[in-house]
């Protein structure tokens, strides 16, 4: 007798790029695509951003229907964090990449819980330290009433860690 999998419900974040080539009164109208490949995949929503218009860093060309190229040097950028079975992710993602006005997509597995900390995090502290280290590097989970490390000490650090292993 075969036993049958149980299918795990994970949570998935899919970031996606829509053409700039629609016009932004039909923006919703395609993450609205988005959502009912979702949602009828049996998934349920757990968080999302609307997306907003994004100069992109480099230019991305798709494919068109007669052979050309589109080329696209900004485009709206959205995600939607959902919950689903491990079996229909596959899916979900053929028939969002298949929508003619995406024309990037990831899906990437992630935590429920809200892990945005913003556009300005803290900074290392690179006083005194020369060459290409002076370059400020953004760190996270700062407490503001210490002194940030040098470079020489989170060094220090990672090579514990990694010692320890």
């Amino acid at each position: 007798m075969q036993e049958k999998k149980e299918d795990r419900l994970t949570v998935y974040e899919i970031g996606y790029l829509i053409a700039s080539s629609v016009p932004n009164e039909k923006v919703e109208e395609e993450v609205s695509k988005i959502k009912k490949i979702i949602i009828d995949a049996g998934a349920s929503i757990v968080s999302e951003e609307a997306p907003h218009y994004e100069d992109l860093a480099y230019t991305i060309r798709t494919k068109t229907v007669s052979g050309s190229y589109d080329k696209f040097d900004n485009a709206y950028f959205g995600w939607i964090k959902f919950e689903v079975g491990s079996s229909v992710i596959d899916g979900i993602k053929k028939n969002v990449e298949v929508i003619p006005s995406i024309i990037r997509i990831l899906i990437i597995t992630t935590v429920r819980e809200n892990t945005y900390l913003g556009k300005h995090a803290p900074v290392l502290n690179t006083k005194g330290v020369s060459g290409d280290l002076e370059k400020i590097v953004p760190i996270v989970g700062i407490n503001p009433n210490e002194t940030p490390a040098t470079v020489e000490e989170i060094d220090r650090s990672i090579d514990a860690m990694v010692k320890e292993a």
